[in-house]
């Protein structure tokens, strides 16, 4: 499968104008003499027997170097000579060569093939079709496609390449470029651009000999025939269209581009679209384009270079807009520069992130200031707000929202539900595109580092967490998503490769699945027979989609075997006479079903991780489908067997440094050799097919990964035992840097603890405590009355204790969501020297479960950040919490307490101290844990109430929470 959009990647290299009728005759009698053979309407030849090579680079994905390529003698497969590729390539999928033929007409007689001899499989032969009648809107010339044929599976040996059915396989891609580009596609008249040949055998060398490239069939196309000519050019008499080098920027001569808002349905170029949005690093547009990737969020105004280059590849931008804020305001008398048509690539201008109360009216301002300057009246709008949803959903049409589940101490259930509630605190009716992790944070990364960490460090999350985030957001309604990125996803280490192949296979699922994304609605959540696994059901026009997918606990540090055998969900609401299908790579699986009392029951055979099931009753639909998922097969297959390969080799790494101290090392054993097993089936089928068997390759692959999940998961769940947490240990929250947690509960076990850093943890006397450093921020919320204070009922030890409250003004009316933590405690700096194993230690009660919030009480420290934040929802009685950091750095370091919704939660003897032998040492404070507590009023006759020193109407300053 070639990515949308990457066969126009090489046009200004494969495109030939047409050529006179004399210059033809010339060029026939050339080309005769050097060993081609003209056609007299029924084949077409090229033997290699002249001596200068024919076979151009056309491109691809691989990092490459041509070590020779030449016209050979004593290897043809017939006559004298024949064409020598050799090339070194590192990772990718596709290393193009082209080569001309004529531009016959595609017709049921015609049929290219090739025979080629190589010391590697996987060449592949293609041909390039253009559709004369059809011009493509992102580049003003003829639409085009990429036709697959055979691949090369004989190494050593010569073997024919052909690519049959060329006009069944357009017809059949016809269905997809209308679903791409419009119903206007007409592929009448089509013709072979160019024959392409895939010359990538894998990382290293691969030699290819290339003979008798024949044509049967041949019918060619006149050359008196006009190219077809745009709108654009038609009505601007033949003025160049967007995309051409030498366009000048005058409105007149930009080709353009729509982008408007209906309702909550975000429109380009008339058609609803899900943008798949990755964070630049400076990669070629070419790169993230093949990637799968529609949008490409900048953080700068791009240049003019940049906005050519995205226009000619069909790419839409996020940017900041083209004029500086408050350059002219709302009641200027200056009059703003008009924002020139090249920007009609822009989907939306980003407004900034981060957003509090207090940047409101700039941010007025300058959207004012952009809209009169603005060519396209309903370009939207982006920003993300950090509080104040609302205001900002008057400003900005979409808003951007965003977590950080992976890795962290926050469920994935728990993340799909603040998605879902999260636009509540908006407009009604606000779409949310939602940010989507790749990578461990900077900070998280530090801690690694500072724990010794094998070099170098994990760089990426594994795909199977990065997927279950994915469909987490888009079954929770976002209407876009923006993975976020920290490194350009052009290097070539292992980690960038895996994140990239991940990326790029999602990209093919969620372009399947387009019209539900962009424009569908969200009906229910539907469980199932399996505990953990629940399906959310989708609804379009004509059809329903359910996406079952896994939300097992834990599932954000290591996901388990997610899968099942006979696995049933009762789906309500399917109209009578749909029928149920399983959208797999490779097309459409009917799936058992059947009408039940509540709805309808589908039984899926083997389920994994996630799935897509299609419910209808319109061939269209199915056909249209079917068809998008058989173009889409070959690559996925390739792309799952990649993954699979990958993470064996990662595991195989991980566990050859683990101790065999835990029952996973007895099972780990028969898991990797049931992968290996697997694998091997799955490149026995490559090897003698080559991804025509891609519904099997892709099971197998998939089989693969199962008991690698089951050896991790295992692995982890016996490395956080001993914690109360598992981000207790900086090291735990990863599969891959259990090695270095094992290695750290070494050093900690049996160690002594130093003396109590942090001054009047013990909460027993507010004076002392406002002396220290301690501090009370709140950020009051209508309808929402909070507080802190120092009661007697909430002591753990001693005489008080730390009490944080927060309670509706009317308990009858409460709010349904918490927009950021009401109240939030930090206590006083503490001095840590770097090297250091800092133990944060305390005790907590929370009576009742906090609400209008999935955060519960929130523990933070400076040393481990947002990540590794500690997440305390109900107790039952009194409970311990123990965190281990280690400082990267001599400095200071605080521990805030957040409650982030409506409830209470009681803290006392609190301990921050080092880790190790301590002249004068003392363990942290232990207290029986039997001391009677009561749940006291807010004004208790004996409570110390600790005033707030900031009262915030914007983000918090020092500390700053995040907002929520």
């Amino acid at each position: 499968m070639w990515p949308k959009g990457n066969v126009r990647l090489f046009g200004a290299v494969l495109m030939r104008p047409s050529l006179p009728l004399l210059a033809l005759v010339v060029l026939g009698t050339v080309l005769a003499v050097a060993g081609v053979a003209a056609a007299d309407g029924s084949a077409w030849s090229e033997g290699f027997e002249g001596p200068q090579p024919s076979w151009r680079l056309a491109g691809g994905d691989v990092p490459y170097r041509i070590e020779r390529q030449e016209r050979v003698q004593g290897h043809a497969h017939s006559g004298d000579r024949c064409e020598l590729l050799q090339i070194s390539g590192s990772s990718g999928h596709e290393l193009l060569f082209s080569h001309d033929v004529g531009q016959p007409y595609v017709i049921d007689e015609l049929m290219p093939t090739v025979w080629i001899q190589s010391d590697r499989p996987g060449i592949q032969l293609l041909v390039r079709v253009a559709l004369p009648r059809t011009i493509d809107p992102r580049t003003g010339k003829p639409l085009t496609a990429l036709l697959r044929g055979s691949s090369y599976t004989t190494p050593g040996r010569w073997q024919q390449l052909r690519v049959d059915n060329l006009t069944e396989q357009l017809k059949q891609h016809t269905w997809t470029l209308r679903a791409q580009v419009g119903p206007q596609v007409d592929p009448r008249e089509a013709y072979v651009d160019v024959v392409l040949l895939n010359a990538y055998g894998g990382p290293g060398t691969t030699t290819v000999w290339i003979d008798d490239l024949e044509l049967a069939g041949y019918a060619k196309r006149s050359a008196h025939e006009a190219p077809a000519r745009s709108a654009a050019a038609d009505g601007n008499n033949g003025a160049p269209v967007s995309g051409s080098p030498d366009m000048p920027r005058s409105d007149a001569n930009i080709r353009r581009r729509k982008i408007a808002m209906a309702g909550h349905v975000l429109m380009a170029d008339d058609r609803p679209v899900f943008p798949r949005v990755i964070q630049y690093q400076g990669e070629p547009l070419k790169l993230l384009r093949q990637l799968g990737f529609n949008v490409v969020w900048l953080p700068n105004v791009p240049k003019p270079e940049m906005i050519s280059e995205a226009n000619q590849l069909g790419l839409w931008l996020v940017t900041p807009p083209p004029l500086a804020p408050d350059g002219a305001g709302a009641g200027s008398s200056a009059t703003p520069s008009k924002i020139d048509p090249a920007y009609d690539c822009v989907l939306a201008w980003d407004l900034g992130h981060g957003l509090g109360p207090s940047q409101l009216p700039a941010i007025q301002r300058w959207k004012e200031q952009i809209r009169a300057s603005d060519n396209q009246s309903q370009r939207p709008f982006i920003c993300e707000p950090a509080s104040a949803l609302r205001p900002y959903s008057n400003i900005a049409q979409l808003l951007l929202i965003g977590r950080s589940p992976l890795g962290s101490s926050l469920q994935l259930n728990d993340y799909g539900t603040w998605v879902r509630q999260r636009p509540w605190l908006a407009v009604p009716g606000t779409p949310v595109w939602t940010t989507i992790q790749t990578q461990p944070s900077p900070t998280l990364q530090q801690q690694w580092q500072t724990m010794g960490v094998e070099q170098p460090l994990p760089n990426r999350f594994a795909s199977e967490q990065i997927r279950l985030l994915v469909y987490t957001s888009v079954t929770a309604g976002s209407r876009g998503l923006l993975f976020e990125s920290n490194t350009s996803l052009v290097e070539s280490d292992p980690d960038t490769r895996v994140r990239a192949t991940t990326l790029e296979l999602l990209n093919l699922e969620l372009g399947l699945i387009e019209p539900w994304t962009a424009a569908g609605s969200f009906i229910a959540m539907v469980p199932s027979s399996e505990p953990g696994l629940v399906g959310a059901l989708l609804q379009a026009e004509r059809a329903r989609i359910l996406v079952p997918l896994w939300t097992e606990p834990g599932s954000q540090f290591v996901s388990g075997q997610a899968a099942g055998n006979g696995t049933t969900f009762v789906v309500p609401g399917v109209p009578e006479g749909n029928d149920a299908y399983e959208i797999a790579p490779g097309g459409l699986r009917p799936v058992r079903s059947k009408r039940v009392t509540g709805g309808t029951r589908v039984t899926l055979d083997e389920f994994s991780l996630t799935s897509l099931i299609l419910f209808t009753q319109d061939a269209m639909v199915v056909s249209d489908l079917t068809q998008r998922a058989v173009r889409i097969g070959q690559r996925a297959a390739q792309l799952q067997h990649d993954l699979a390969v990958a993470k064996l080799q990662m595991v195989e790494q991980t566990e050859s440094r683990m101790p065999p101290r835990d029952s996973a090392a007895a099972q780990g054993g028969q898991w990797l050799a049931d992968a290996r097993r697997n694998l091997q089936q799955c490149d026995r089928l490559m090897a003698t097919g080559g991804l025509k068997n891609c519904r099997d390759i892709f099971a197998y692959a998939d089989r693969a990964m199962r008991p690698l999940r089951l050896l991790e998961r295992a692995r982890w769940e016996s490395a956080v035992a001993p914690l109360g947490s598992p981000v207790a240990s900086p090291a735990s929250v990863c599969y891959a840097t259990l090695p270095a947690h094992w290695r750290f509960l070494g050093r900690i076990r049996g160690a002594a603890t130093g003396e109590n850093r942090l001054a009047s943890g013990d909460f027993e006397d507010l004076g002392i405590m406002l002396q220290a450093g301690w501090h009370h921020f709140q950020h009051p919320a209508p309808g929402v009355f909070s507080g802190a204070d120092l009661s007697p009922g909430c002591a753990h030890g001693g005489r008080y204790g730390l009490r944080l409250a927060a309670r509706p003004q009317d308990a009858k009316n409460p709010p349904t969501m918490i927009e950021s933590p009401p109240l939030w405690v930090t206590g006083p700096k503490v001095n840590v020297q770097a090297g250091e194993v800092i133990c944060i230690q305390g005790w907590v009660q929370i009576p009742a479960p906090i609400t209008g919030s999935v955060d519960g009480l929130l523990i933070v420290d400076s040393l481990g950040g947002e990540a590794l934040e500690e997440r305390i929802g109900e107790t039952t009685g009194w409970k311990q919490f123990t965190l281990y950091r280690v400082v990267p750095e001599s400095g200071q370091m605080t521990v805030s307490f957040a409650l982030s919704g409506l409830g209470e939660a009681w803290l006392d003897d609190v301990y921050v101290g080092p880790v190790g032998p301590s002249t004068g040492a003392t363990a942290p404070p232990t207290v029986p844990s039997s001391v009677p507590t009561s749940n006291g009023a807010m004004t208790a006759p004996m409570a110390q109430t600790l005033p707030p020193v900031h009262s915030a109407t914007g983000p918090f300053q020092q500390p700053s929470p995040p907002g929520r």
